[in-house]
């Protein structure tokens, strides 16, 4: 008997999977996934082979050895994932084609191959030219073709497949159905320039390769945790949660919350997206002013479209910098009637995992299996997670590429893409409407006219959805703005008593104040400070908001925050950026660091929100260097500097809500952005400078090698149809360039989830489940402030012994350095030690 994997049940007896049902198993998965695309042969036959190399004798003595002497195995030691591939090119020469299906037999092929190989590639798909003019793809085969013992063990373990999984005909006639769905694909491309149809083709690959990924390790989940995969219904789910949200519409409108002018005027908006939804999938924009409800106005959209066009997914994706908790939480409620009831709705922060070592591993880990890949109805995720799943290092991540198909996306405030990563999101983006059966809606007040760019977003032509668009910024407008920026003249350049004075003195006028400011340290500096001038025995309530607090603590926070504001208390809350976009609070006054047009948009979307009163304040302010160093922000940096000379140009800042200031503020950054070459992601890659959207091509390699390459590599340049570089976008692709590390702290229900992984348990179910309940209780540390906490013995890591064979670890933070009344993460540490979970 074949054995495709191995594991130990609780009764200490060794339970095995036959190799024959793991690739039948896959094959099934893998089928079912590429259906979304017609592609259904195509993923299918890469998903059956895809282990063929663990019939050879010496990989089942590698898991004999590995049952008998666990631990002992060095993973990786036995190649089998070669041999898949192999087998592949080996049946090519049954076909009598034509030239031109030649050549799509032979492009299908290259792919089915690479995703074969790399099917426990942490960096994905082999790269076919790199910048070196090296060609690993290629190198991988001309290792097997020259290694005569390999090539009469592909002859023996294919008379074995074919025996035991399904006979030569029969391969060879799925195959074929293959071909003919490869070529009905490539029919949609083959007008297109050649550049395009390369773009086109890397989508395509890494479509396949993660339905081959997703397929692997379901089968593998399925047996390690003797489960069956779950099945959701989705059209019967939408349909019910679109009737759901409607009546939960109409309640809102009727009554005398209906009655109230800024709710009809969000009635209307809402009710422009439910027509909207009625359209062909497309990029469209959804441009509503702050406060307007685009949350529970997009997700109508995304129901009903969904719906009308039998789609299997809605993905939320948030900026990186934000609190996706809240959106989350209005989804459950409005749509489960319980916002801690995550039925259909998964809310995805981050792996918990994080990685010693990248490596290219034979096993699948008990980490890798606990990682969601994204099959839930509804994703809440963040932009940092979007992008990973496209270009991201780690099979955890690429896996779930082919769930984004065949999906609802809505991007809300879109217009925090990071621009280093701007020219790829377009390119994903452009692939997933254009062929991967999606709908996206962009969702923001300030739209940054993705279009307009050299690699710029297929936007339909009549892609707004709210109509009137200039007249609902009009009805919504309800503050006042004050440029606090100059003083006689003079830039008016606050410390940070001067800011706390500030915002002391004018509690004495507002009940509620917020102030955000750009930096962690320059908040916390303010936060102290208002602190101390706050008098003993006044009754206002001062509240501290940063990423440095895990998402549970933050969204605490912000429901004390509510509760304190509904109930009319004197509140001031200092806070990052963060509270700016998603967070559903209103304050009477807002203070804003000086920064970019789109941030101070955001942030005076937190003034007088519901027009409790006739007119909020949002006062302008510009700190000290010293006090807030932006230097290193050089987004954030770039922004301000553009506001700042609308401001001493004479722009009226009570003007920045208009379409026009936000349009022209974009062309303006955009424009700075693009002619510096820094909407593209730039890096170095064996010394040399490339640019990570170029290498979905490949043309710019293919083209230097032909003038500057000698004829020996020329003519290599022959034997391959693709020339994409996705181990090299896998090896520098970083959404956020500084390194963190995610580390689970002991915040309320955070210190049982530590205790417990962290003691004797070894049921493999009960562990994913605690990785699971894991991530609103975890914070992502960067490193000079994880090298920090470590030296002062402030981060522990979870169980090493358990994971040490996958060169994986989880970290807690002790918590002596977590301060959960306030600050969350403290460097330091406090004096005032608690009882210690470790």
């Amino acid at each position: 008997m074949f054995i495709a994997h191995t594991k130990i049940q609780k009764d200490n007896k060794i339970a095995k999977e036959k190799l024959r049902d793991h690739l039948i198993n896959c094959r099934r998965y893998s089928e079912e996934y590429g259906a979304e695309l017609g592609l259904s042969h195509v993923t299918g036959i890469a998903a059956l082979v895809h282990d063929l190399g663990k019939y050879r004798s010496s990989f089942q003595e590698y898991l004999e050895n590995a049952i008998k002497n666990p631990g002992q195995s060095v993973r990786g030691s036995v190649d089998h994932s070669t041999f898949g591939g192999m087998f592949i090119r080996s049946q090519l020469k049954e076909f009598k084609l034509t030239d031109d299906q030649q050549i799509m037999l032979k492009l299908l092929c290259e792919i089915l191959e690479n995703s074969i190989f790399s099917h426990h590639n942490t960096n994905g798909l082999k790269d076919y030219l790199d910048v070196r003019g090296e060609m690993p793809f290629l190198k991988r085969i001309s290792r097997f073709e020259e290694d005569e013992d390999k090539q009469k063990e592909l002859n023996q373990i294919s008379n074995i497949f074919f025996e035991e999984v399904i006979s030569k005909k029969g391969f060879l006639d799925y195959l074929g159905t293959a071909l003919h769905e490869f070529t009905n694909f490539y029919s949609k491309i083959e007008s297109e320039k050649a550049e395009e149809q390369f773009k086109t083709i890397y989508f395509l690959a890494q479509f396949i390769y993660s339905c081959v990924l997703d397929a692997d390790r379901t089968d593998t989940a399925c047996f390690e945790f003797t489960m069956s995969p779950l099945k959701h219904d989705s059209q019967k789910i939408f349909k019910t949660y679109y009737q759901t949200l409607l009546n939960q519409v109409n309640k809102m409108n009727s009554g005398e919350m209906g009655k109230k002018t800024i709710n009809q005027y969000r009635a209307k908006m809402s009710d422009d997206c439910d027509i909207f939804a009625e359209k062909k999938d497309g990029i469209y924009t959804l441009s509503m002013p702050t406060g307007g409800g685009k949350t529970l106005s997009s997700l109508r959209y995304a129901l009903k479209h969904a719906v009308l066009k039998k789609q299997k997914r809605i993905i939320y994706v948030l900026p990186f910098i934000t609190i996706i908790e809240q959106n989350a939480n209005v989804l459950r409620e409005k749509l489960n009637g319980n916002k801690k009831d995550s039925t259909n709705i998964l809310e995805f922060h981050s792996n918990v995992s994080t990685d010693l070592k990248k490596h290219e591993s034979e096993q699948i880990d008990l980490l890798d299996l606990s990682e969601e890949n994204w099959d839930e109805p509804i994703i809440v995720t963040t932009m940092v997670q979007f992008l990973n799943t496209i270009y991201g290092s780690g099979t955890q991540n690429r896996r779930r590429f082919h769930n984004l198909c065949n999906s609802v996306i809505v991007f809300d405030e879109v217009q925090k893409v990071p621009i280093k990563c701007i020219s790829m999101f377009n390119q994903a983006v452009n692939f997933l409407k254009d062929y991967g059966a999606c709908s996206v809606v962009l969702c923001t007040a300030t739209q940054p006219a993705l279009s307009h760019l050299k690699n710029g977003l297929h936007i339909d032509e009549d892609h707004e959805i709210v109509r009137g668009l200039q007249e609902r910024v009009s009805q919504f407008k309800r503050v006042r703005f004050h440029d606090c920026t100059e003083k006689d003249g003079v830039a008016n350049k606050l410390t940070v008593k001067d800011a706390a004075h500030m915002i002391i003195e004018q509690s004495e006028h507002s009940r509620s104040i917020l102030g955000i400011f750009n930096t962690i340290d320059c908040v916390k500096s303010i936060y102290k400070e208002t602190q101390s001038l706050i008098k003993k025995n006044s009754d206002i309530r001062i509240y501290y908001m940063s990423t440095q607090m895990c998402p549970s603590h933050r969204q605490e926070t912000i429901k004390k925050i509510n509760n304190d504001l509904c109930m009319h208390r004197r509140v001031i809350c200092l806070s990052t950026p963060l509270i700016e976009a998603g967070v559903d609070v209103s304050f009477e006054c807002v203070f804003r660091s000086l920064c970019g047009l789109d941030s101070i948009v955001q942030a005076a979307g937190r003034c007088n929100r519901n027009s409790e009163m006739k007119w909020g304040d949002v006062y302008i302010v510009l700190m000290a260097d010293e006090v807030e160093n932006i230097s290193m922000l050089e987004d954030v940096n770039r922004g301000k500097k553009i506001v700042e000379r609308y401001l001493r140009t004479g722009i009226d800042p009570n003007d920045f809500l208009t379409p026009e200031v936000v349009r022209k503020y974009f062309v303006d950054f955009l424009g700075d952005c693009q002619s510096k070459g820094q909407t593209e992601y730039l890096t170095t890659d064996y010394g040399r400078r490339v640019s990570l959207s170029q290498c979905t091509v490949g043309i710019e390699f293919f083209r230097n090698i032909l003038q500057n390459g000698d004829d020996e590599i020329r003519s290599k340049l022959q034997e391959t149809l693709q020339y994409s570089s996705s181990e090299t976008i896998a090896r520098h692709f970083e959404v956020i360039q500084s390194n963190t590390t995610s580390v689970i702290v002991p915040y309320h229900y955070g210190k049982k989830i530590i205790s417990e992984l962290n003691g004797d348990i070894n049921d493999t179910s009960e562990i994913y489940q605690l990785l699971k309940e894991a991530q609103p209780f975890m914070i992502n540390v960067f490193e000079s402030t994880f090298r920090k906490i470590n030296d002062n013995n402030g981060v522990v890591a979870i169980r090493p012994d358990r994971f040490a064979a996958s060169n994986k670890v989880i970290y807690a933070l002790r918590e002596n350095f977590y301060d959960d009344k306030n600050l969350g993460l403290v460097t330091e540490g406090n004096q005032k030690i608690s009882e210690c979970v470790f």
